[in-house]
């Protein structure tokens, strides 16, 4: 179905499909197309169908009708790509803004006058076809079924000295060897893509040119070769072509497209013009990453046999430096990153607090172990005045960068409330209302703070979704799990936190952990467990902080046996000594 996409002067866009042979452009209520510009007449322009193609015809608005920036004064042809500007408003015709190439889904015939070569005729010892054809200028022998070439002996890459001392073809042995020599060293991606198409151009002379690489299922144009007066414009090619290239790795010769009955029912190729084609594959032994393709309006049997050769060898030649250089980008962009992530695991290690405060009559420790380089679990101490300490821990959805870029955040907006003055409560309530408005839907971060009255051994805190923290008693008093307050923060804009407020008597040990300590899992998928977890705690709750976190990491890796935690593991643990 052919279309117009209308590029809006504010710079949205929509899909018009012409399905009439007759459309009025304008800004009148009564136009097929209605375009809401004051730069625009009532009856602007109209698009007729003919038999030849669609055209343009300008209303006579005193504003004009411009077709590729030239106002036109009669009807003109449309061609796939063509900008049509009405007033502030653009129209392409067959085509997108930022679109280069256009695919025709109209199948193309199945008559004579095509030549291609099969993927046997590609696949080879070294992938290659046998060049001997190109270079004696002789045509292979057909297969069966008029049209087609069968496929050819392999031969190794270079010509043999027999062939060279037979006189070969000396302009065919020239890009062989310049190709050689201009794509065995390394040079950004880019740049090598354009020296293919300056090489194609210079083994087979072509008035458009193509090369485009897939991108999973999805081929896109990386160099485009057209005529100057052409810049800006849209190709239009075959989709059966491509995709017969893409799916059977064959290269596609036909000398004359216009009388060609293959492609004689192919839009693209009809309404272009096109005479003569060729497409090739770039195929790197194990698969096709992309194709060459090249065409001319201008003459009539301009490629032959000899050429597709050249083209195809080219093409294989191609494709495996294109992936070589992939992987050695690839290869550089890892390297690069990896000491990007090192420098922001450094700047996270800062960002944690390097010990705990002096706080009279209390230890503190906490610790935290990234499964990756940089993680999402958090804790801090805040020195909130008069004494009073806040102590949090919290673990950000999800691992890696993201997570750790969103607790550096979180961190943030923290301590700037904290400076306030607020209750525990008060300050959770609004770092909740902040996430709300920024953070990602798929976000949230699991929070527990508490803030700690050494003057009246008081902790009152508020648990957002956080594993419920406990308090050791001291003595074999045993093991108090501390309450939830409120879901996590980042997910309901009017969610409220309850506060609850606990003594610590001496020898009381508070113990907060991220989810990574309590579903570390072993060798049988057995996790560690909170009860676990608070046996180890209480049993060793004569020891100093320092050493009980010391003891559960211990205790976490004998679990594991050597297994890598699959979650970051944080610890923070307050022991009252007097």
């Amino acid at each position: 179905m052919d279309f117009l996409t209308v590029v809006f002067p504010e710079g949205g866009t929509s899909k018009f499909e012409l399905a009439a042979g007759h459309v009025k452009l304008g800004r009148s209520s009564s136009s097929d197309l209605v375009l809401q510009d004051l730069n625009v007449s009532r009856l602007h322009a109209e698009i007729v169908r003919r038999p030849e193609g669609y055209f343009i015809l300008d209303a006579g608005g005193k504003n004009g009708t411009f077709v590729n920036d030239r106002r036109i004064d009669q009807p003109t042809a449309l061609r796939p790509g063509d900008r049509i500007r009405l007033g502030t408003t653009t129209l392409v015709f067959n085509g997108h803004p930022k679109s280069e190439v256009e695919f025709s889904d109209i199948p193309m015939g199945m008559g004579p006058g095509t030549i291609h070569l099969s993927a046997d005729d590609l696949r080879t010892g070294g992938s290659l076809p046998d060049m001997s054809v190109v270079l004696q200028g002789t045509a292979p022998p057909l297969r069966a079924g008029p049209g087609t070439l069968v496929s050819t002996p392999a031969v190794r890459l270079h010509p043999t000295p027999q062939q060279v001392a037979a006189g070969v073809n000396s302009a065919a042995l020239a890009i062989i060897f310049e190709a050689d020599k201009e794509l065995v060293f390394h040079r950004p991606l880019d740049e090598l893509l354009e020296t293919i198409m300056d090489l194609a151009n210079r083994a087979v002379k072509f008035e458009r040119g193509l090369l485009m690489l897939l991108e999973g299922d999805t081929l896109k144009a990386n160099v485009v070769r057209v005529p100057p007066s052409e810049a800006g414009r849209s190709i239009a090619i075959s989709r059966t072509i491509t995709d017969r290239v893409i799916r059977l790795k064959e290269s596609i010769l036909t000398s004359d497209a216009q009388f060609d009955e293959r492609f004689k029912a192919g839009q693209s190729v009809e309404i272009q013009q096109i005479r003569s084609l060729m497409c090739a594959p770039l195929w790197n032994n194990k698969e096709v990453i992309g194709l060459i393709y090249i065409d001319s309006r201008q003459k009539a049997g301009l490629f032959t046999v000899d050429d597709l050769k050249l083209l195809t060898h080219l093409a294989n030649v191609a494709a495996v430096k294109i992936e070589n250089a992939r992987l050695f980008e690839q290869a550089v962009a890892a390297e690069r990153m990896e000491q990007e992530i090192q420098k922001a695991a450094e700047i996270q290690n800062h960002l944690l607090p390097a010990g705990g405060p002096p706080i009279a009559g209390y230890d503190v420790f906490g610790t935290s172990l990234m499964c990756r380089a940089v993680g999402g679990d958090y804790y801090d101490y805040l020195e909130l005045g008069e004494g009073r300490i806040g102590i949090g821990l919290g673990d950000v959805a999800g691992k890696g960068m993201p997570a750790a870029l969103l607790m550096a955040s979180f961190q943030a907006s923290l301590r700037a409330l904290a400076e306030l003055g607020l209750s525990p409560d008060d300050t959770i309530t609004r770092i909740n209302r902040v996430m709300c408005k920024t953070v990602p839907d798929n976000r949230f971060v699991t929070f527990f703070y508490g803030v700690l009255d050494p003057q009246t051994h008081s902790l009152t805190y508020v648990n957002a979704g956080q594993c419920p923290p406990c308090i050791v008693r001291g003595g074999g008093g045993g093991i108090e799990p501390l309450g939830q307050s409120g879901p996590p923060l980042g997910l309901l804009l009017e969610s409220t936190y309850k506060p609850y407020t606990v003594e610590l008597r001496p020898g009381d040990v508070l113990l907060c952990y991220s989810d990574g300590v309590s579903e570390a899992r072993g060798t049988n998928d057995e996790e560690f467990g909170e009860e676990r977890l608070g046996a180890l705690v209480s049993k060793e709750r004569a020891r100093g902080p320092q050493d009980i976190v010391r003891v559960v990491t211990e205790a976490m890796a004998a679990h594991c046996a050597g297994l890598s935690y699959q979650d970051d593991v944080t610890l923070v643990v307050l022991k009252r000594s007097a």
